[in-house]
């Protein structure tokens, strides 16, 4: 009789574990798939034109739920184009930038934020740059925008 109750208590118990474990799962992957469309990044504030040598004012916005951190964010410019498509799986090391800023190259960056920084360019031309974050491990990045250095 006690080695029943035993037995009974015992299969009931990994039942239950089995069912939390499946419950479980399923929240994870609806997590995982719901995350995909919750992060983005905006440039929402540089400039067009400027001067030689002078600062310029750059400000980006990267939008996250509350509990994701950026483990890096900044500025990717470079005098030659880069105009393609960026997706999430697209790396920094993927792409022909040959320039970044390291005011926020390493750290945890709590979201969502506005971030900014002066950068000055002394070789005139046209400047490419865009906004980028890595969050989770998804890359975020901008359109790509130009700037004129005159």
């Amino acid at each position: 009789m006690i080695k029943r109750l035993v037995s009974y208590l015992s299969f009931g118990f990994l039942f239950l574990l089995v069912l939390v474990y499946y419950n479980y799962s399923l929240a994870q992957k609806r997590l995982r798939e719901a995350r995909q469309t919750q992060f983005s990044i905006d440039l929402t504030d540089f400039p067009t034109e400027a001067g030689a040598g002078l600062s310029n004012r750059f400000a980006w916005r990267v939008d996250a739920p509350e509990s994701f951190s950026a483990a890096r964010t900044g500025i990717y410019y470079s005098y030659d184009s880069t105009p393609s498509a960026l997706m999430k799986g697209d790396s920094p090391e993927a792409v022909n930038y040959a320039n970044f800023t390291f005011d926020y190259a390493a750290g945890l960056f709590r979201l969502p934020d506005t971030f900014d920084l002066d950068l000055s360019f002394n070789q005139k031309g046209v400047v490419y740059f865009r906004a980028y974050a890595l969050v989770d491990r998804d890359h975020l990045w901008t359109g790509e925008k130009q700037l004129k250095i005159n």
